[in-house]
């Protein structure tokens, strides 16, 4: 799993609403997820103070920020009590708010 590039990550996430593993083995990818997720969320919200306000590239900015906020705060921590589905969902969610978040690449990505 090292191995995933984002797209492969974000195909992973999705992969997983089909084959429902058991919420404790979804945690590397969900680890992995959250930390490509936070740099880049970074660099959004860098983006965003660096557009001028209320401006159609600061608005998409902040869709995208407001969006994964809203993600990592519904999903939180896992629960020894979720099941295959609820850490199915959570990891898909996370894999579309990385695909959003795809094109503010990470320090050293060339952005």
């Amino acid at each position: 799993m090292d191995q995933l590039d984002l797209a492969g990550l974000v195909e992973a996430s999705l992969a997983a609403l089909r084959e429902l593993p058991p919420a404790d083995a979804t945690a590397p990818l969900r680890q992995r997820l959250v930390a490509e997720i936070n740099v880049r969320l970074s660099r959004a919200e860098r983006a965003a103070a660096a557009a001028p306000e209320r401006s159609r590239e600061w608005y998409a900015h902040v869709r995208v920020i407001d969006a994964t906020h809203d993600a990592l705060l519904m999903i939180g921590e896992p629960s020894p009590d979720d099941g295959p589905l609820i850490a199915a969902l959570n990891l898909a969610e996370l894999g579309q708010r990385l695909r959003d978040l795809m094109p503010y690449s990470a320090e050293g990505e060339g952005l």
